[in-house]
């Protein structure tokens, strides 16, 4: 007796993953956002932390029951300072910190579900966005971390 069998790869995180590289900062991004989009992203209460470091990235959220989407703006790129261990002619120094240090292009993460190339197209067109693009697919994992 032939028996097929079909299996999918479960897709349990249906958002779309958006990677911008800007010069603007995140609330800058965000603000020009909720104009060019009509959409009403504000600033979450808790900023998503990272252990070593303990570096803050800034977290917009904006759920829109009409449309039935969902939108989420995470930073991923902070700078901060760390003392110099030598004698040096700086006691501090910056650092570039990653949220996820594979993606150490882009600046903020776009999580929407139901993400149309119109959209890309809009978000791409935004004032000192230097690239707009999916995030790539060898990179699913990141969409578990930032489903929350």
């Amino acid at each position: 007796m032939l028996t097929h069998k079909l299996s999918l790869e479960q897709e349990a995180h249906d958002q779309d993953v958006l990677c911008v590289h800007t010069v603007l900062p995140s609330y800058m991004f965000v603000f020009r956002l909720n104009r060019l989009l009509g959409l009403s992203l504000q600033r979450s209460e808790e900023d998503i932390t990272t252990p070593p470091s303990s570096q803050g990235f800034a977290v917009y959220e904006y759920d829109c029951a009409v449309m039935q989407q969902s939108w989420r703006v995470v930073e991923n790129h902070s700078t901060g300072t760390q003392n110099s261990a030598t004698n040096t002619l700086f006691a501090q120094t910056e650092q570039q910190i990653y949220l996820f240090p594979e993606l150490d292009r882009p600046d903020i993460l776009v999580c929407v579900n139901g993400l149309t190339n119109a959209v890309i197209k809009k978000v791409s067109a935004l004032g000192r966005v230097i690239s707009c693009y999916r995030l790539p697919k060898t990179l699913n994992t990141i969409k578990k971390q930032l489903t929350f």
